[in-house]
């Protein structure tokens, strides 16, 4: 999989002083890759710039959000996780991230243990409501299919709260 999130590791004292010096890592990288970015801007322990921050960053993975202070190296060790996700596993991780605030950690462990449903590239209430009938979720005899109100029922799931409308469908986690 390519590159996953590229973060611009910045000096915060010479920002402090009105300079910006970064540098862009691309993640997940050898931690002598971070080491040497840090060189690179002048963070060092035992001297007078011995702090970081992220001033921006850049991702393909949807609902992926990243903190100024966020640590770099929790981060590398979260994106060696996420790299390591087949294509399936990564668009379920991102409808789960999605809806779960931000929470890396956390969305990659309901990955992990399947707590969740996936209904990928479902895209609208009623789409959901028509899989959910054909699936046998909603218990509907054969001689009345042709007057379900798909319309109705997408209604009742959107406010139900149970569904969740990801990026790339909908997930019950």
């Amino acid at each position: 999989m390519a590159a996953q999130l590229k973060v611009a590791l910045t000096n915060l004292g010479k920002y402090n002083e009105g300079e910006l010096v970064y540098e862009w890592v691309i993640l997940p990288a050898e931690s002598e890759e971070i080491f040497e970015a840090f060189e690179e801007i002048g963070v060092k322990d035992g001297t007078e710039y011995e702090e970081y921050f992220i001033s921006d960053y850049e991702t393909k993975i949807n609902g992926l959000e990243i903190g100024e202070y966020d640590n770099i190296f929790k981060l590398n060790k979260l994106m060696k996780k996420i790299d390591e996700l087949d294509n399936y596993e990564k668009e379920v991780f991102e409808a789960i991230l999605e809806n779960n605030g931000n929470d890396v950690e956390d969305s990659l462990l309901m990955l992990k243990h399947n707590d969740y449903v996936y209904y990928p590239e479902i895209y609208s209430y009623e789409e959901l409501a028509e899989e959910l009938v054909e699936q046998g979720y909603l218990d509907v005899p054969e001689h009345l299919l042709p007057y379900i109100d798909y319309h109705k029922i997408a209604n009742d799931l959107k406010y139900s709260g149970e569904f969740s409308k990801a990026n790339n469908g909908f997930i019950v986690i």
